[in-house]
């Protein structure tokens, strides 16, 4: 079998951007300036990040559907991520592929109009594909089926990064690490509420979490026995601010080479942070996705949020 870095579990779609100047009032019209179709999906960006850092990837994702933006999408996957082994996305004729519409706005923000995701299929991740690599990592949008891949995953000694899932599947063995963002849980609105909620989410799961909190940076609680406070980090300032889509993505795709490579936790934050900041700079979850050598050299100098 061929063997692979890291298997990026979950969500693929085909993302339709809509670039605004702004977005309108209640019952009022607003031009859209340039639209795209790109690949999306936190799986599909975070594992077109790591092939452009020259780290070997299978991308396990939900199927799509037997229609125009199916074929689309796998089209797209061809030509702009041939990095990445997407041969083990399938096909459901009975189902649509995932089209969400995103709307950016010039300060790099997003508004997100979507379908129910509850319907998506999710493939079983086989213990035979599972030892072919050292990391697996799956997102929430993966529900109860990637809770069984993460088992998998765990059971295989594969080292286990999730995004966004529940206390019940991060405790125990089944994940080392667990990223959850400050927007999607009652985390509090303060640097002390986001201390005491890292410290205490990392306490009852057994796993080190990383609460990410946009521009306010992270709070990195480490599993080491001590039970020490969660530390913060300070997000970098982008240089260049077009899109936000995807930076929580690539910050996890940074998470993980630093994790291939031997680094230490903190510095690899530090770089993680570095390449999300300058992932901002292009529209989409990916296209701004920088070299190695530019994020090291962007890290040495970033400022980061006040």
């Amino acid at each position: 079998m061929t063997h692979y870095d890291v298997i990026v579990y979950g969500l693929v779609c085909l993302d339709v951007i809509w670039r605004v100047p702004h977005l309108p009032p209640l019952g009022r019209a607003v031009r859209i300036q340039e639209e795209r179709k790109v690949i999306g999906g936190e799986a599909a960006n975070t594992a077109i990040a790591l092939s452009r850092w020259g780290v070997r990837v299978a991308l396990l994702g939900n199927a799509l559907g037997d229609d125009d933006e199916g074929r689309l999408l796998r089209s797209l996957l061809a030509r702009d991520a041939p990095g990445v082994d997407a041969h083990f996305l399938g096909t459901a004729p009975d189902t649509d592929t995932l089209v969400p519409v995103l709307v950016a706005t010039p300060d790099g923000q997003k508004t997100i109009f979507g379908r129910d995701r509850t319907r998506l299929r999710f493939p079983v991740l086989s213990p035979e594909l599972a030892r072919s690599a050292a990391v697996f990592t799956a997102d929430g949008s993966a529900g109860s089926a990637g809770e069984r891949a993460c088992e998998v995953a765990s059971r295989v000694g594969m080292f286990v990064i999730v995004t966004n899932y529940s206390e019940d599947l991060v405790g125990g063995t089944r994940a080392a690490i667990s990223v959850v963002s400050a927007d999607d849980v009652e985390a509090g609105n303060s640097p002390a509420e986001w201390t005491t909620f890292a410290g205490g989410l990392r306490d009852r799961c057994g796993a080190t979490v990383i609460l990410t909190c946009g521009e306010r940076g992270c709070f990195l609680a480490e599993r080491n026995g001590r039970r020490e406070e969660a530390r913060h980090f300070p997000a970098c300032a982008a240089p260049r601010m077009v899109d936000s889509t995807g930076a929580g993505d690539v910050f996890r795709a940074g998470l993980i080479y630093g994790r291939l490579h031997g680094w230490d936790l903190q510095d690899t934050i530090r770089f993680s942070s570095a390449a999300a900041a300058l992932g901002c700079g292009e529209m989409g979850g990916w296209a701004g996705v920088r070299p190695i050598p530019e994020i090291l050299a962007f890290q040495r100098v970033a400022s980061t949020y006040g």
